[in-house]
């Protein structure tokens, strides 16, 4: 059966839209234009990785051990629940710091520095402490 001339128009705009749809499709990845450029960014020239947005702030607590006693440092440090915290213990004794209730260790050799970092995921207040000598650094309270 052969088309009227306004069959013809709607098939060649069915065919027209169709067509826009499957361009549409197409084009639509998720690469971002590339930009030519004769000067190469530092990321590249290194061949790392471009740097990716920054995590969340990272609470660091840093405490010196001297001759038995906490040297700089308070006694109850604060830090964000659900954010990430460093516990940084430099020592003149060798000792191991365990921060209680996240269970996390790190030894100290005599004159270096241990860290440990985790992520602040329970609320409450809890002991940091050198564990063989039983020695409290500081108390962090989470929230």
């Amino acid at each position: 059966m052969p088309f009227t001339s306004a069959g013809r128009a709607r098939f060649g705009a069915s065919l027209a839209v169709a067509g826009l749809l499957v361009l549409a499709a197409c084009g639509g990845g998720d690469d971002p234009p590339t930009i030519a450029s004769d000067t190469p960014t530092p990321a590249s020239a290194a061949g790392a990785p471009a740097p990716t947005s920054p995590g969340p702030p990272v609470t660091v607590v840093a405490v010196t051990m001297r001759g038995g006693s906490v040297v700089d440092g308070t006694s109850r440090q604060r830090a964000t629940l659900n954010q990430p915290v460093t516990v940084r213990v430099t020592s003149d004794v060798a000792d191991q710091v365990h921060v209680h209730g996240y269970d996390k260790r790190v030894d100290v050799s005599a004159g270096a520095t241990g860290a440990v970092t985790f992520l602040a995921n329970i609320p409450g207040v809890f002991e940091v402490e050198f564990e063989k000598s039983g020695k409290l650094l500081f108390t962090l309270d989470v929230r």
